[in-house]
């Protein structure tokens, strides 16, 4: 039930037009992390057992997936603190990683 006063209905009525934008946050953080797990872990196993004729694949492969790991990392940080703090900085960053890696 909402408040009664005004200062109070104008702070309730911008806090839920965040709330989508944070579920959707808060959803990606988990699913990020299990794709981190899996992509991780064949990653690893394909740079382990796979011996490619191509070494470039061998040698980008373990460094390109840890150069996504940080990025999405800052990315997931960026918004929850964006959103969480209402800055609108970080929120700017959150959506130009996710857009443009």
């Amino acid at each position: 039930m909402p408040p009664n006063d005004n200062a109070n209905l104008i702070l309730y009525e911008h806090r839920n037009k965040k709330l989508p934008l944070a579920i959707l946050i808060h959803h990606n953080f988990y699913f990020s992390l299990i794709y981190l797990v899996f992509a991780g872990a064949l990653s690893f196993k394909k740079w382990r057992d796979v011996h490619s004729t191509d070494s470039l694949n061998s040698s980008l492969l373990l460094p390109v997936y840890w150069t996504w790991v940080v990025v999405e990392a800052s990315r997931l940080y960026s918004g929850q603190k964006g959103v969480l703090l209402d800055k609108v900085p970080e929120l700017t960053a959150f959506f130009l990683l996710s857009f443009f890696p």
